[in-house]
């Protein structure tokens, strides 16, 4: 009996353990790759069961500590803590992750990618969803060309004080308020099918001397039930060190160009 006993508490244990291990990593490990912003807000995002870590270039990092509460293949949440030094208490939000793959009738080109929409319970100021996208894997994606010939294309802006812009892997073109060309020089650091990152320089009058930055070009499909699309099918969002600087649009009839 006794020996009965001890081999139901170790099946016991054992059960335990694994039900542990189970909420303790995610069940889809795609979960577990980095997030690009496909919104205006120019964030990078890494997930964990236990944290949320939210980043971007030279100048925001945050990290949430949390509990998994939701953990399937499509969805996971994640509730969070972030320290209220106003009110000297612990708030909580829930992030929810839900996983979409990648196809042309969601506007995609990234195949073999993943598009994650994140929402955020309760969100202070208005209800939000943002959208990233887990890139597929391109380290094998040319070094002197873009992935997707999209991003030669002409960007005409549509938000204030964008300029018209062409983009190459070592170049930024934009108009100037004359109509004059200003060529800057640039290096390419992602090269995907949804986004680009160059970094590029010009001369700052103000210290005399070259200064660098990082620009993110991404891809959003146009949804014209929802958003002024104009006569075309893509948005382009300029980002720059998290800040957004630009929308463009592709027209269709520079789209043969």
């Amino acid at each position: 009996m006794k020996k009965v006993a001890l081999i139901c508490g170790l099946i016991a244990l054992m059960t335990s353990c694994s039900l542990f291990d189970r909420g303790e990593k995610f069940v889809n490990p795609v979960f577990y790759e980095k997030m690009i912003s496909a919104s205006h807000e120019n964030f990078e995002v890494q997930l964990t069961p236990t944290s949320i870590y939210m980043f971007s270039r030279e100048n925001y990092e945050y990290n949430y500590t949390c509990k998994l509460i939701n953990n399937q293949m499509d969805t996971v949440s994640l509730e969070c803590f972030k320290y209220n030094y106003k009110n000297e208490k612990e708030e909580t939000q829930v992030f929810t992750y839900t996983l979409k793959p990648c196809t042309e009738e969601n506007l995609c080109l990234d195949e073999g990618g993943w598009l994650v929409y994140e929402k955020v319970k309760p969100y202070k100021y208005f209800d939000k969803t943002l959208t990233y996208i887990i890139p597929s894997k391109s380290e094998d994606a040319p070094k002197d060309k873009f992935v997707n010939p999209l991003f030669y294309k002409k960007l005409s802006p549509i938000s204030r004080g964008s300029r018209p812009t062409f983009l190459t892997p070592t170049s930024l073109t934009y108009l100037d308020l004359y109509d004059k060309e200003v060529v800057e020089k640039c290096k390419m650091l992602e090269n995907t099918p949804m986004y680009v990152t160059l970094e590029c320089s010009y001369y700052s009058d103000f210290l005399k001397r070259m200064k660098n930055y990082v620009v993110r070009y991404v891809l959003k499909g146009c949804d014209e039930k929802k958003e002024f699309c104009f006569d075309s099918k893509w948005f382009v969002l300029e980002n720059e060190a998290g800040s957004a600087i630009g929308t463009f649009v592709i027209k269709e009839k520079d789209m043969g160009q």
